[in-house]
């Protein structure tokens, strides 16, 4: 049996760029020999796919599989399917064959995360004050990581050997 990816979550507040973030990341991580696989979570229902949902763009970036997981809805592959969304717990088990899965909207789960703050972005609380599980912090401004990791946002390179040494 295939060891499960590892899960990587890239979160942050409305508009800060996490879907950019990824979609720049998965090339890199590839060229590193890792398989990506990226889940998004939405509260919104799923669009038709039109060139530019997030799930489009992480797959024109490279992933090996996205799944778009929305309150009612989901898709894999860009294939809408049949019944409720996996619980999170559940994940895993569809990404097989993925070194590392970046999962994105995941603020609450469980998992290893890296904060993306942007000063453009509405300003709410940082998340790693309050979460065990944020392994670092990317940002566009000079910002208190809590003595994290903290990578400029566009040490891209930076931010991916980061991930690659969890993935291996």
């Amino acid at each position: 049996m295939a060891k499960p990816p590892e899960l990587i979550g890239i979160v942050g507040w409305k508009n800060s760029g996490k879907t950019t973030l990824v979609e720049r990341l998965i090339p890199l991580l590839n060229e590193r020999g890792l398989k990506v696989a990226t889940v998004k979570h939405t509260h919104h229902d799923l669009r038709p796919h039109d060139g530019a949902t997030d799930g489009e763009r992480h797959v024109r970036a490279g992933a090996v599989q996205t799944i778009v997981i929305a309150p009612n809805a989901w898709e894999a592959f860009g294939h809408r399917q049949e019944g409720a969304p996996p619980a999170f717990a559940d994940l895993a088990h569809h990404l097989a064959g993925a070194d590392v899965a970046l999962l994105e909207g995941y603020k609450n789960a469980p998992i290893a995360k890296i904060e993306l703050r942007r000063q453009a972005s509405p300003t709410e609380a940082p998340l790693a004050a309050r979460d065990d599980h944020v392994v670092a912090v990317v940002s566009d401004h000079a910002t208190d990581a809590g003595g994290l990791p903290l990578f400029d946002l566009d040490d891209i390179e930076g931010i991916a050997a980061f991930i690659a040494a969890r993935a291996k």
